[in-house]
């Protein structure tokens, strides 16, 4: 969701809430929101700018909606060959960085996500380590193993891998 969309889904929420909270005070037996409600419909031009609000929220309610329903896609990465296009999703590179990972001695469990950028893409990989290895040294061949695989499968250069580990793998006891 791009920051408009954000921003309109706070005023949208904001707008919600206030009127909420009017017709709740109405409902509780208050007068102040009727009183107000009527002295601003004997103003000239009311119901044109309540009519005019009111067609802007049900268009903001619907692009909100949409948007909600039908969430971005992530891109792909697309290569020019000489004989024609080529588009890889981003979610096919992060399933590639994901068995790389996995294939990796010391790690237990392995998350990806790509962004595509203008000198390449960016990766970030969080990962379950096993107690027993160097994270430094793990992290290291993890880069090196991502950039190398992604570069040999796709041709696409690998601009920046970040790597976080979330949790040291508890080591399960021996039964002897």
């Amino acid at each position: 969701m791009n920051p408009f969309d954000r921003g309109l889904m706070v005023v949208y929420a904001l707008a919600g809430i206030l009127v909420a909270a009017a017709l709740g005070a109405v409902l509780a037996g208050w007068a102040w929101p009727e009183s107000i409600f009527r002295t601003a419909a004997g103003m000239p031009g009311f119901y044109e700018t309540a009519y005019a609000l009111l067609a802007v929220y049900l268009l903001a309610g619907i692009r909100l909606a949409w948007y909600g329903l039908h969430p971005e896609k992530k891109h792909a990465v697309l290569q020019e060959g000489y004989l024609g296009k080529v588009r890889i999703a981003l979610a096919a590179i992060e399933s590639l960085v994901e068995k790389v990972a996995m294939d990796q001695r010391g790690i237990k469990e392995a998350r990806a996500g790509v962004e595509g950028t203008t000198q390449g893409i960016g990766i970030r990989v969080r990962v379950v380590v096993a107690p027993d290895v160097s994270i430094p040294q793990v992290s290291e061949a993890l880069q090196n193993g991502i950039r190398d695989k992604v570069l040999e499968v796709t041709g696409i250069e690998v601009h920046d891998i970040r790597i976080s580990v979330d949790n040291i793998a508890a080591q399960k006891l021996r039964v002897e």
